[in-house]
């Protein structure tokens, strides 16, 4: 009996090992905490290595010219708890945000080198204001200078992930509907670049935050167009992730310990 505890416990360990192993790690994470509150245009990562870039907030869309003007402000709320957040807008008269800004050109930008690293994934919490624009896309590079639309994964009620294939005001492929106007925080929003490897082991990798949609399209999260006025974006929890591939050594040890438990199972059986 003590030698079959034994080999459990050792069957169990091996496959604990296993699958520490295959742990996440972040690339690049901002959480913008460790920032003083204030005028931002390029805040630091908290971890890692990447830049951060606000887009498409200076204009004169609205018959108005508005500069570019993100900040990061206390914004409790993100799935950590942190205080801070990363504001996106423009100064008034206008407020940077506009319905007349073609698809995925306001909001913000993230360059991560991903040398090194495999199977990227993005995470990320945003809290929107009441008359905020709705839709939200993320795009993303792997060659600096063409953009792809990223498949995004939401798990809660306030917000659904849409697929647009008929619409021309609205960004092709997968994109977030904030479709509440109480204006909680979004935390936990994921983009998944696993099925892509040109995304792995890139230096040009990055990822955009930004419109989903333009002109008709472009609605406040009651659904109602958007004013074009007021409301923004605000960013916490960004992170780059890489979720590397089991190694062969990992797998030998997940036999090794499944073939003990089965070991263990038959011996057990045989005895009884």
């Amino acid at each position: 009996m003590i030698k079959n505890l034994k080999l459990m416990a050792v069957s169990s360990t091996l496959l604990t090992a296993a699958v520490q192993g295959q742990a996440q790690t972040a690339i690049a994470n901002w959480s913008f905490d460790q920032l003083a509150v204030g005028i931002n245009a390029n805040p630091a990562p908290s971890s890692g290595t990447g830049t951060a870039l606000a887009l498409g907030m200076s204009n004169s869309y609205n018959n108005t010219t508005a500069v570019s003007n993100p900040d990061v402000l206390v914004d409790a709320g993100s799935s950590t708890g942190g205080a801070n957040a990363w504001r996106i807008r423009g100064t008034t008269p206008g407020n940077g945000w506009s319905s007349q800004a073609p698809i995925g050109t306001q909001g913000a930008e993230f360059d991560v080198s991903t040398v090194g690293f495999s199977n990227i994934q993005l995470t990320f919490d945003a809290h929107t204001t009441t008359q905020s624009e709705a839709n939200l896309a993320v795009l993303y590079t792997t060659d600096g200078s063409s953009w792809k639309t990223a498949t995004l994964t939401f798990s809660g009620a306030t917000a659904n992930v849409l697929n647009n294939s008929t619409s021309a005001n609205t960004v092709t492929g997968s994109y977030l509907h904030f479709a509440t106007s109480a204006s909680p925080w979004y935390n936990g929003i994921t983009a998944d670049f696993t099925s892509d490897t040109a995304a792995n082991n890139n230096a040009n990798f990055a990822v955009r935050l930004v419109n989903a949609s333009t002109g008709a399209d472009n609605v406040n999260q009651s659904g109602t167009a958007y004013n074009n006025t007021s409301g923004n974006w605000r960013f916490d929890n960004v992170a780059i992730i890489s979720t590397p591939a089991p190694e062969p050594s990992a797998w030998a040890v997940f036999g090794l310990g499944f073939g003990a438990l089965v070991w263990h199972l038959r011996q057990r059986r045989l005895n009884s």
